[in-house]
């Protein structure tokens, strides 16, 4: 693909101003149409119900995608065996982060981490140290942007994963490669907002993408990200980094469904 035939689009569905569902894409400009259908169906028939606006946002790339491997995904096989602040725990350890400090924003995540008890339309950023969050807008929050995968590496997730893809885990994993491959990024935990998706995740650098089956109660349409940071940062280059540059997903890393100590022994 070359950088003047690549557009990034981007749809928001919302019901009485409530974020119902988003997406986005990269795709060269004879794909335009046929995206811009699937992500108008992607919002009309969504979970949380229907809209009652539906943005849609078609640009030229302004800058040319940096391409990445996607993260190793892990499916964790004894997940009956657990309860989630078990795992969190071992996972937080891990990623040499303080679990009580994990679990807080955890916890937030689940019960509204907006100032209002509501979701947060972005993410968290957390210092891992101190537990300090440091987005600028805790209303807000910080939203990574321009990602997509490439139909022959989405191709390869396919046959990589098997009956486990779904478009959610496609969007998920391709997400937090993005935001993994940050400098400043040491983990990011994940959980839906959509009252029947209750699979979330926890990426950690040098590990992978950790699915999470039962990460919250059936039927909470709370949820958010958080993106856990360690040491000074540069958080206006990370913000800038995380809603401006375009991330393209060439290549897919491996898949395993093991145990959770075998996970965490994993790397």
């Amino acid at each position: 693909m070359k950088r003047n035939n690549l557009f990034s689009i981007k749809m928001r569905a919302s019901s009485e101003r409530e974020h119902i569902s988003g997406a986005e894409r990269i795709v060269p400009e004879n794909e335009i149409s046929k995206v811009v259908k699937e992500l108008t169906e992607r919002a009309l028939y969504h979970p949380k119900g229907k809209p009652d606006s539906i943005h849609l946002k078609i640009e030229l790339l302004e800058k040319s995608p940096i391409y990445l491997k996607l993260l190793d995904i892990y499916e964790i096989a004894d997940r009956e065996n657990y309860t989630i602040k078990e795992i969190l725990t071992e996972l937080f350890k891990k990623a040499k982060i303080d679990s009580n400090i994990g679990l807080s924003i955890y916890r937030a995540l689940i019960s509204g981490a907006s100032p209002a008890g509501t979701v947060m339309r972005g993410a968290m950023i957390v210092d891992c140290q101190t537990g300090i969050r440091l987005e600028p807008d805790k209303f807000r929050g910080i939203r990574a942007s321009y990602m997509d995968i490439t139909p022959e590496a989405e191709e390869n997730l396919k046959n990589l994963v098997g009956e486990r893809f779904t478009p959610n885990m496609k969007d998920a994993v391709v997400l937090s490669t993005k935001v993994l491959s940050h400098p400043d990024v040491i983990a990011e935990l994940c959980i839906s907002d959509d009252p029947d998706y209750t699979t979330g995740y926890f990426s950690i650098k040098g590990l992978g993408y950790i699915r999470i089956r039962n990460i919250k109660p059936y039927g909470l349409s709370k949820g958010g990200r958080a993106f856990f940071v360690k040491g000074k940062i540069n958080r206006k280059g990370l913000i800038e980094y995380m809603e401006t540059t375009p991330v393209l997903i060439n290549k897919v890393g491996n898949y395993t469904f093991a145990p959770l100590s075998s996970i965490i022994l994993g790397a």
